[in-house]
């Protein structure tokens, strides 16, 4: 089950890409959940890494994999055109993930 984010209000319409390709191989690099959510983080004042209320590392179901939060569509079209790109071009199996809202 994805973890509680208190920053996020969460929507049904949420994509949770699986790391792992639709045949159910892993899917490497495995650090590659980071690299993508890395490309929208920032830093804050403290200079520490934060990753956008949009697009974050989460766990569902015991699968790391990244979180596309429902209105990121509307929000950013291009980002939201680059992640599903990225994830079809290795095909990374995409779900919807209609619960609150999760972070890693």
């Amino acid at each position: 089950m994805l973890q509680p984010d208190s920053q996020s209000s969460g929507t049904a319409g949420a994509l949770f890409i699986v790391g792992q390709t639709r045949a159910g191989e892993p899917f490497r690099p495995s650090d590659w959940v980071d690299r993508m959510a890395g490309l929208f983080a920032t830093f804050g004042r403290d200079k520490k890494l934060r990753y956008s209320p949009w697009i974050r590392p989460a766990i569902l179901d015991g699968t790391r994999g990244l979180w596309l939060e429902a209105d990121l569509r509307g929000r950013d079209p291009s980002a939201y055109e680059f992640v599903m790109a990225f994830a079809d071009r290795h095909e990374l199996a995409v779900r919807p993930a209609a619960v609150r809202s999760a972070r890693q």
